[in-house]
Order: structure tokens, then sequence, then C-alpha cells
């Protein structure tokens, strides 16, 4: 019967040895988890901060975008008014020339 306890323990002995692959973690946890929580905290930050700059930079670029197709069409604008301009003074100095030329006496 004797025999029987002592088999008895080891059984409970063996049930309650802790699973090697748990007390790597653990050990693992409080040689490393402050560290590696507070690199996780970091990097997140990082992340964060990156996100709101992407964020900046996109819309300083679509409002970049936009003030150049307005200067765009500015020019656009501008061109053809001053070409017209030209046109139309074109237009009256060969009609000057022209009623030089048709000017009795010459």
């Amino acid at each position: 019967m004797h025999d029987d306890h002592s088999h008895g323990d080891s059984n409970e002995t063996e049930a309650a040895a802790p699973d090697p692959n748990a007390v790597i973690e653990q050990v693992r946890e409080l040689l490393f988890g402050e560290h590696r929580r507070a690199s996780d905290a970091a990097m997140k930050t990082m992340e964060d901060r990156l996100a709101a700059l992407t964020a900046t930079l996109e819309a300083r670029f679509g409002d970049l975008e936009r003030r150049f197709e307005e200067l765009k069409h500015e020019a656009v604008d501008s061109h053809v008014r001053h070409s017209e301009a030209l046109g139309a003074s074109l237009v009256e100095l060969g009609e000057r020339i022209r009623s030089l030329s048709t000017k009795p006496g010459t």
C-alpha cells in the first residue's frame, strides 16, 4: 500500500510541475516585458505621428494642386486676353496704315 501512496505523490508532482514553455515565457516577461511594452508604445506614437504628417502633407498637396490649376487657368485666360488685345491692335494699326495710304495727295 505504501507503494501506491508514493506512486500517487509522483503523479501529483508531475501534474504540479510547471510547463517549461510557460516558465520560459514568464522569464521573458520578467526580463524584457517592460522594454517590449515601452518599445511598442513608442512605435505606436511614431505611427500616429507619421499618419498625422501624412494626412497634413496630403492636404497640403491637394491645396497646391488646386492652386496650380487656378494659376494655370489664370495664365491661359491672361494669354487669351493679351492675344486678343494684340490682334485688335494689329487690326487697328493695319487700318491706320491703309488710311494713310489712301489719303489724297500721297
